[in-house]
């Protein structure tokens, strides 16, 4: 978990992505984001301004929720999410068969584009515009 939590702290962007498993995230990559994104939320926000997008493999159904709940985890950190012209979702069952895909592969393509352009407005951005203070979490609670 360290090793990846350095890393996710010292990249510029970040993609999330996972498989459809019952119309949502895959086991594994669930139990890591948990962790991750509640080390690096406690961490002074760590992952905050930075561009972050989400991407979902599926073989029929079950893409947008998956897709959905990759980017709750995106917002919470205050991430920056660029997008494309359609939801990040591919459709394939076996390696490769996504790249029979033509219009998944074209969304991958236009949001790796504008990922990029994303990550360098933000490191141009910082030498002129200030980043807005960050606030401490405010947290209610509806039981009283």
């Amino acid at each position: 978990m360290n090793e990846w939590i350095q890393k996710m702290k010292n990249a510029d962007g970040i993609i999330l992505a996972s498989p459809v498993h019952y119309s949502a995230i895959a086991g594994t990559m669930k139990s890591f984001l948990d962790r991750a994104f509640f080390v690096t939320g406690v961490n002074d926000g760590m992952l905050r301004h930075k561009v972050g997008a989400s991407v979902v493999a599926v073989r029929r159904s079950g893409g947008l929720p998956t897709f959905e709940q990759l980017n709750n985890f995106i917002n919470y950190a205050e991430m920056l999410m660029p997008a494309s012209n359609y939801w990040n979702v591919i459709h394939g069952r076996t390696p490769g068969e996504v790249n029979q895909d033509i219009e998944g592969v074209q969304i991958m393509r236009v949001l790796g584009r504008n990922m990029a352009w994303l990550m360098k407005l933000v490191q141009y951005g910082k030498e002129g515009v200030r980043a807005p203070e960050r606030e401490p979490k405010t947290f209610f609670s509806f039981i009283h």
